[in-house]
């Protein structure tokens, strides 16, 4: 009697194995995970010293600004102090005078007849008035020279009078003069040019070079 039970050690279905397939999928899933947290971290890192950056530029602007308004501020203070000593300066050299110039030109216009003995000078109401005392070899020689104080060159000796004409025991004619000057002429900041101008003064000049 045959035997109608048959066994077979070799299986119809192929055998596969549960943990094989698990392993490598549990193993690029903790790779991704661990990429995934690392991008976070990196994410908020960034966004950590984004701020943290944001912060140290305010507090650099803020630095900056307090500095340059102080500077501002100081630059300021010390310009406005050189303009008021500036302008101190100004009304010291606009109120100082000098003679100079007038005897120039009181030496250039005065004829060789005519001898000043005495000077004085003084302020008055229109400005810087000269009174001098002087003899004349004639009446005519005044006459001439009151034509030379009214000559272009004379302008600026303002209004000149002669006066007390008296004749001495020597026969010369002694007299009183006064006359204002131009303030121009008396002005500090203005002699430079006038001893320019100024052949008397170039003279001067050539000779102490």
């Amino acid at each position: 009697m045959e035997n109608s039970f048959q066994t077979s050690f070799i299986p119809k279905k192929p055998i596969t194995s549960s943990v094989s397939d698990k392993t490598p999928r549990n193993f690029f899933s903790l790779i991704t995970t661990f990429l995934l947290i690392i991008s976070i971290l990196i994410s908020v890192g960034l966004f950590v010293y984004k701020i943290y950056l944001t912060k140290q530029k305010e507090s650099l602007s803020a630095s900056l600004a307090i500095a340059r308004d102080s500077f501002e501020k100081d630059t300021i203070d010390e310009l406005a102090l050189f303009d008021k000593r500036t302008e101190s300066a100004k009304q010291i050299l606009n109120g100082h005078i000098v003679l100079s110039p007038m005897f120039a030109l009181l030496g250039e216009i005065t004829i060789p007849q005519i001898q000043y003995t005495n000077f004085e000078q003084q302020t008055n109401d229109k400005g810087f008035l000269v009174n001098i005392e002087g003899l004349a070899l004639d009446y005519r020689s005044i006459a001439l020279q009151a034509d030379m104080f009214n000559s272009v060159k004379g302008r600026s000796f303002k209004n000149v009078l002669f006066s007390n004409l008296m004749k001495d025991k020597n026969n010369n004619i002694s007299f009183d003069l006064k006359f204002n000057i131009d303030p121009d002429l008396l002005s500090y900041e203005k002699n430079d040019l006038l001893e320019l101008t100024n052949p008397l003064s170039q003279d001067l000049n050539n000779q102490t070079q």
